[in-house]
């Protein structure tokens, strides 16, 4: 994806490291990404490093996000709604990448429609808001019901992590594969009627029929009982206090289990190839969500960050004057002692009065932190965030 020069704040790697926005030399040491993520998704998480990567320059998308911000900000009951829905989704863009290679279980394909249906309640919360930049968010969600719909038909609830567990496709979906099924798993109750019915003919009232690899089915008879066993069934093996035999029906019955099986596996890895093509079509339409639910969990945790720490909305314009009022360094701030507050800072920089500040002097008395501060104040407004000062 292009990404336009003209739309974002520069920043060459120097700045980045002596800005300490993602790393730090020190060991342990705290980033200011540390502190401004709260987002709940690893999408979410993903996009705020891109947006601290690349602060806007265009004022009217600021104040957008800044809109929104306001919004969660002052609807606490709104935001923890949307928190909770948004905990609901997996990693949507992960999901959906899979789909396109083939390579997602049926598992997953269950999680992606769980995470279609928890963006709901968010485009309906959306869609009911005063705010217009919160409406414009639900009114880009799509609802992807047909999606929903298909996937909720095709695929048991609780479907395995790989088709060849079986039973990931549900019933009712396939005629054959609902016929096969009931050949292969009713078998235990097929077997128990002929143990009854074996028993009761030959008087044999321990008789039991039971499987194994090297003959599949057989009928064991313990010694006690030899003498009343027919004369049309086969010996197989003699053991010290029983005697195993087959018969010609439990040897067609077994054929037609082991066919079954081998019949649903091909079927329901049919069912599921054509699945995923049904739902390859809806890629970008999936993608364009988890790209806005990743915004709305980065603009959730501007809110959250507002809240926690006392930000407030920066006061945006087209013009070069900086005037920041009681700032304060959002990193350090965090570090000090409870009972410690920051001492806060003004700075005002404008081309008429003040161009340059000359700052003085000792070591460790906060030169660097007044510097840092100023630009990542600037940074945080710009990527729509509210910013550590005062109204």
């Amino acid at each position: 994806q292009r990404i336009a020069a003209d739309a974002y704040v520069w920043m060459d790697r120097f700045t980045i490291r002596n800005l300490e926005l993602y790393h730090s030399p020190s060991q342990n040491a705290v980033t200011l990404l540390d502190v401004i993520d709260k987002t709940l998704s690893p999408m979410g998480s993903r996009l705020l490093k891109r947006w601290l990567a690349l602060p806007l320059k265009d004022i009217h998308k600021i104040r957008g996000r800044h809109e929104v911000v306001s919004y969660l900000k002052e609807n606490l009951e709104i935001l923890q709604k949307i928190q909770y829905q948004i905990k609901q989704i997996s990693d949507l863009e992960r999901l959906i990448s899979k789909v396109a290679t083939g390579k997602i279980s049926p598992r997953e394909v269950i999680y992606l429609k769980e995470s279609l249906d928890a963006i709901i309640p968010i485009k309906t919360i959306a869609l009911e808001s005063n705010q217009e930049a919160v409406r414009a968010i639900g009114d880009s969600l799509h609802s992807c019901d047909l999606l929903r719909e298909k996937i909720k038909t095709t695929l048991n609830q609780d479907a395995p992590v790989t088709i060849a567990k079986g039973n990931a496709i549900a019933n009712g979906v396939h005629v054959e594969l609902d016929e096969l099924r009931n050949i292969a798993f009713s078998g235990k109750e097929y077997l128990e009627g002929i143990e009854r019915r074996e028993s009761e003919l030959t008087g044999i009232s321990s008789l039991k029929i039971s499987f194994n690899n090297v003959f599949g089915y057989y009928i064991e008879v313990r010694n006690t009982h030899k003498d009343k066993v027919p004369e049309e069934w086969i010996r197989k093996q003699t053991l010290v206090s029983a005697e195993r035999y087959i018969t010609e029906e439990l040897k067609e019955y077994e054929t037609k289990i082991l066919g079954a099986e081998e019949k649903i596996q091909k079927l329901e890895q049919e069912i599921f190839s054509k699945l995923l093509q049904q739902i390859i079509q809806f890629v970008p339409i999936v993608q364009e969500n988890a790209q806005i639910i990743a915004k709305i969990d980065c603009l959730l945790s501007f809110s959250v960050l507002a809240i926690d720490n006392n930000y407030v909305r920066p006061q945006m314009d087209e013009s070069t004057d900086l005037e920041i009022k009681n700032g304060r360094h959002p990193v350090i701030e965090k570090q000090l002692p409870i009972s410690e507050e920051y001492i806060a800072n003004d700075v005002v920089l404008n081309r008429n009065q003040q161009q340059i500040i000359m700052i003085t002097g000792p070591n460790m008395s906060g030169k660097s932190a007044i510097l840092r501060q100023t630009a990542l104040i600037v940074l945080l407004a710009q990527m729509g965030s509210y910013v550590p000062a005062q109204n």
